[in-house]
Order: structure tokens, then C-alpha cells, then sequence
């Protein structure tokens, strides 16, 4: 993910489970925009305030780095157009926490989901994080299972 959020890279396996690849106007692969509003996204973290309240006070500290960055306001200023959450949420200014341990995710076609989850950053870059997300036993069998299936009934790359 980039400074502002935005995905850059992703597996199968992620976008499966996040659809990463499906765009989400105007703000296509921004990770916020679709927390606060896609409403599938909604309901695929069982704790889904506390994870928007984590990742609105990184995404402070990461926006106070860029003051004077028009794509980092025009993401905030749009967010709280249509978000009353995001709303609410920014306004709140708590000292960052860490976004990092057990997630549980609900897959539409999958079910529960259980991941151990981490950031790691760039050393040369500290613009870019990538997030792992490592499934736990149970969650990495129907990710197996899915994904295989998956590729079975895909149609074949010309």
C-alpha cells in the first residue's frame, strides 16, 4: 500500500477475499474509501469500528505528513461527504495503536475467516507498507479449497 492508502500490489488470494481489483470510484484502489463505503466491506469485519478507528488515527499521521498533498484532501474531503462515519471518526484525535494482531474477516462465499496480521514497512520507501494477512489452519483450508475451485472454473488465458 502506498502513503495514502491506496492498494499497489495484491495476490489471488487477497483479492479474493478484499476484491481488491474491483474499482470503487473515484478513489478506485484506496483501502479508507472502501472501509467507509462499500457496504460489503462493512460486513466482513465483525469488529468493524474499532478496525475504522485504528485506521483513521494511522491515516492521521500519515495525512499530517503530507499537509499540502491535494489527493490526500481530496480523499478526506470526499470521505466526509459521503461518510457520517468517516465523519465522526476523523474528528477523533487518538494516538496511534497498533493495527497489527488476530483478524477476523466474513467471506460472502467462504464464511469466517481468521487471519494473523502484520505491516511491515519499507525501509527505503517509508511511503510503502505491505500487509500480510497469514491465515490461521482452518482459514488457509478454505482458502485451499476455494481458490483451487476457482481455478478449475475460471475460463483459460489466451
Amino acid at each position: 500500500m502506498g502513503r495514502r492508502w491506496d492498494f499497489v500490489a495484491w495476490n489471488d488470494a487477497a483479492d479474493e477475499i478484499f476484491s481488491i481489483s474491483e474499482a470503487s470510484p473515484p478513489h478506485d484502489f484506496n483501502l479508507i474509501w472502501r472501509l467507509f463505503t462499500n457496504p460489503g466491506w462493512k460486513k466482513r469485519f465483525n469488529n468493524w469500528e474499532q478496525t475504522a478507528r485504528g485506521i483513521i488515527v494511522e491515516f492521521h499521521t500519515a495525512s499530517a505528513r503530507y499537509v499540502e498533498d491535494s489527493s490526500f484532501n481530496g480523499l478526506i474531503e470526499d470521505l466526509k461527504r459521503v461518510s457520517p462515519e468517516f465523519n465522526q471518526l476523523w474528528l477523533l484525535h487518538q494516538a496511534p495503536g497498533s493495527l497489527e494482531g488476530y483478524k477476523e474477516v466474513e467471506h460472502p462465499a467462504m464464511g469466517h475467516l481468521e487471519f494473523d496480521h502484520i505491516t511491515l514497512q519499507i525501509p527505503n520507501d517509508p511511503d510503502m507498507r505491505v500487509m500480510i494477512y497469514t491465515a490461521r489452519a482452518e482459514t488457509r483450508l478454505k482458502l485451499e479449497k476455494y481458490l483451487s475451485s476457482n481455478e478449475i472454473n475460471s475460463p483459460a488465458a489466451p
